[in-house]
């Protein structure tokens, strides 16, 4: 049996594993949280996201806090990229579908980081490659 892996995936809303990825890591209303191996998910819980909170993004050390070793966005900005690698936790951006696929993959190791970059953050010129178009 290969080491497990806690895995938070930031939510649209709460669906579980049927919940849209969310397509921005600052606006997350859920995260569903959960531990894959050898290919397969092996539990999974729903958290309420705590928001940016008061003098900036807590949100990386949420998800710390949560235990996450991974998370998986559809995108986020370069200030909560840099807390969740301070803290040591991989970056899958770019993703879409639900958080069921994205677990599934990620476990069977085909799931693939995209572009997950947002910039002009607060501003009219808001560009997020990751956002429909």
């Amino acid at each position: 049996m290969s080491k497990s892996k806690i895995v938070a995936v930031a939510c649209e809303a709460d669906g579980g594993l049927q919940s849209n990825v969310s397509g921005h890591f600052g606006h997350t209303p859920i995260f569903v949280v959960a531990e894959i191996a050898d290919g397969k998910i092996l539990t999974t819980k729903v958290v309420k996201s705590p928001g940016h909170g008061e003098g900036g993004c807590s949100m990386p050390g949420f998800v710390h806090q949560l235990g996450a070793q991974a998370l998986i966005v559809g995108g986020l900005g370069a200030g909560a990229s840099n807390g969740l690698s301070a803290f040591g936790i991989e970056v899958i951006g770019g993703v879409s579908g639900n958080a069921g696929e994205a677990l599934r993959a990620l476990a069977a190791g085909t799931l693939a980081s995209g572009d997950a970059t947002c910039a002009g953050h607060g501003s009219e010129g808001h560009v997020c490659s990751h956002h429909e178009k």
